[in-house]
């Protein structure tokens, strides 16, 4: 086995797991071979095939356990990947420029969130945990947890008090609905019902300056992540 020596190493790593569960040499309900197997077979970084194998089981083809390995749930690739699940350089540059832009909003809109008057905020609060709810059903659904996603991030701009900021986001999320697929295929589905549930928290407690701080530290996380692909 050639060992993979190219740029993008992450792309290739999950383009030779794609061939080989296309090819069938891995079986549904089995386990692949181990992260140490792998990252000696193909020269690449465990961080580097973690990546990789990450997208896989975001749209539940591959599923961690852990103290167990990693099985493949599904051969069905080519449907579930389609244009969304190949992450290409310029996918991660306009998704860190669409991170970037709600980072200016975000945090401000989470802060006067949960500075809301008692009634309203705890209407609110309501709200977002029923999203957060339909985000941990829909785990390994990509379409149905984005949506819940970005229900949950339109509740909090909506909510704060400046149309505007409401505005600017809906506008985001209705012209780059791909590029919000392809932040769950980047990112998984962990981090995300991680920040949610701080954000949601420090809401519900009326702590300005927590939700803020949460919402930031969510959206330069993946700001983050992103730009080490």
């Amino acid at each position: 086995m050639t060992a993979i020596k190219k740029s993008s190493v992450t792309e290739q790593i999950a383009e030779y797991l794609r061939k080989r569960i296309e090819s069938g040499d891995w079986k549904v309900g089995c386990l692949i071979p181990s992260e140490a197997k792998l990252t000696a077979e193909l020269g690449v970084s465990r961080s580097s095939l973690r990546s990789a194998i990450s997208r896989f089981a975001a749209l539940g083809i591959l599923k961690a356990e852990q103290g167990k390995g990693c099985y493949l749930m599904s051969s069905d690739v080519s449907s579930r990947f389609g244009t969304v699940g190949v992450l290409r350089h310029s996918d991660y540059v306009d998704i860190i420029k669409v991170l970037k832009f709600r980072l200016l909003i975000e945090p401000y809109a989470a802060q006067q969130c949960a500075l809301l008057p008692d009634g309203q905020r705890s209407h609110l609060v309501d709200q977002l945990a029923h999203s957060l709810v339909k985000m941990r059903e829909c785990v390994n659904h990509r379409e149905d947890f984005v949506a819940a996603d970005t229900a949950f991030h339109s509740m909090i701009a909506g909510a704060c008090g400046n149309e505007l900021i409401a505005f600017a986001l809906d506008e985001v999320f209705s012209v780059t609905p791909r590029t919000a697929q392809q932040m769950n295929v980047a990112f998984g589905y962990d981090t995300g019902l991680y920040f949610h549930e701080k954000i949601l928290e420090a809401v519900s407690l009326g702590d300005g300056t927590g939700a803020r701080q949460c919402m930031k530290k969510h959206l330069q996380t993946a700001i983050d992540t992103a730009s080490a692909k």
